[in-house]
């Protein structure tokens, strides 16, 4: 099995089955044994043309000469696979690239009129590449935005309407071309920031704005880094860092919940910032996932976190009224993340429109878990308004005795909420709301 092929195979596999693009990659390669260059290509291929589907399939519609609808599915993939290295892999000759398509048509049992078909279309593509940018121009507008970085229309639409057309393209445009990084979150109850980022050396930086973080440029296998066999630092984006930075003035009885732990990074922030004393309450919904909030406990030795599955919409009444901090990192769409999650872009927009009421419900029953003068972070990995701000003035505008206070994230005052856009802030996109009971 070459790697070629076996991306070919896994991304008609995802779209047929619904499989996640990081949980194929990771089957792929312990089944097919990839190791060193193999396994960085294949992964590369995989994640890649994923991101890029909807270009891809603009392209290929463009210089095929069958109907898009009716191209038989895997030729599908292998064109998707073989164009994408064409188009966005500068150190792939194009001819390697057709000929090896051709040659995983062959191998996939395809017959010869078919392999033919996938030669012309790949030549076709090689010898009109350049003319691409402007066809893809002509499609105007929003339209254009969306094939140009591979962001479905709808969540363009989505962002023009919150934030006009200027933000919303340079949001996606900035998504479509952002290097890949790792950002790390010291553990500083057995580390500190300066010690990690000495042993790490040239490739490692200290975050901006968060105190405990390490950006690493590039990706890399996490758990084959220096200090994670010894729990000295977890991956979490910065913004997610400083999300949790509210969590201050604790003490030995200080008490958080957590109500949608998984997998764990905000959990694991309340812990290190609780010095591992106090109590974490960290809850989710399934019951196997809390496996990974108790293994990264114990690695990262972590003790003052309590672990249980619960539904955040049925809270823990033996625990109301008990909390200093709570933590409501609600179900959200995901689209800050789109640049690290590929599969994301793609989810149906009926998928996104019943959050807010999931959202609204949790964010609700959560309260109760709150002392008088305590504080709730509201959160999110997304920028929709209908999913934070909407959320958080529906909440204070329907239940008197809460109120907004600065988050004071970016070293000012501000209405008690905040918004990270990638494109300016260089991190996740992300939303923070400080909301405090009276």
């Amino acid at each position: 099995m070459n790697p070629r092929k076996a991306a070919v195979l896994s991304l008609n596999s995802c779209i047929k089955n619904g499989r996640f693009t990081n949980i194929e990659v990771d089957s792929m390669i312990k089944k097919y044994k990839f190791e060193g260059l193999d396994k960085s290509f294949f992964t590369a291929l995989l994640y890649g043309t994923t991101e890029r589907l909807l270009t891809l399939d603009f392209v290929i519609t463009k210089f095929s000469n069958i109907e898009y609808e009716k191209i038989d599915p895997v030729i599908l993939c292998i064109l998707r696979i073989a164009v994408y290295q064409i188009l966005f892999m500068d150190r792939v000759p194009d001819s390697a690239a057709c000929n090896e398509a051709v040659d995983i048509c062959k191998t996939t049992s395809h017959s010869e009129n078919q392999c033919g078909y996938v030669n012309g279309v790949l030549r076709s593509i090689v010898r009109g590449k350049d003319k691409i940018p402007a066809m893809i121009e002509k499609e105007g507008g929003r339209k254009s935005v969306s094939i140009a970085t591979s962001i479905p229309l709808w969540i363009i639409d989505s962002l023009c309407e919150d934030y006009g057309e200027k933000t919303a393209f340079a949001f996606a445009s900035y998504i479509s071309g952002i290097s890949q990084s790792v950002t790390l979150r010291v553990n500083t109850t057995k580390t500190t920031r300066e010690s990690l980022l000495s042993a790490l050396g040239n490739h490692a930086s200290a975050t901006a704005g968060s105190p405990f973080g390490i950006r690493l440029d590039g990706s890399f296998p996490v758990q084959e880094l220096y200090g994670f066999a010894d729990g000295l630092f977890y991956v979490q984006d910065e913004a997610s860092q400083l999300c949790t930075s509210l969590i201050k003035d604790v003490n030995e009885s200080t008490v958080v919940t957590d109500v949608c732990a998984c997998p764990g990074g905000k959990t694991f922030s309340a812990a290190i910032q609780l010095g591992g004393k106090g109590t974490v309450y960290s809850f989710d919904l399934h019951k196997n996932r809390i496996k990974l909030i108790d293994s990264g406990a114990e690695r990262l030795g972590l003790t003052n976190i309590r672990t249980e599955a619960r539904d955040a919409r049925n809270p823990k009444e033996e625990l109301f009224g008990l909390a200093d901090y709570v933590i409501c990192d609600v179900p959200c769409s995901g689209l800050g993340v789109i640049a690290k999650k590929p599969d994301i872009r793609y989810k149906d927009k009926s998928e996104v429109e019943n959050l807010p009421e999931v959202q609204y419900a949790i964010l609700c029953e959560s309260v109760k878990y709150l002392k008088k003068g305590a504080t709730l972070i509201y959160s999110t990995c997304t920028v929709r308004k209908a999913e934070n701000e909407d959320i958080v003035e529906k909440f204070l505008a329907s239940n008197p005795g809460y109120h907004l206070e600065s988050t004071g994230i970016f070293g000012k005052e501000d209405k008690g909420y905040v918004t990270f856009f990638p494109h300016k802030n260089g991190t996740d996109g992300f939303f923070t709301a400080k909301i405090v009971k009276d």
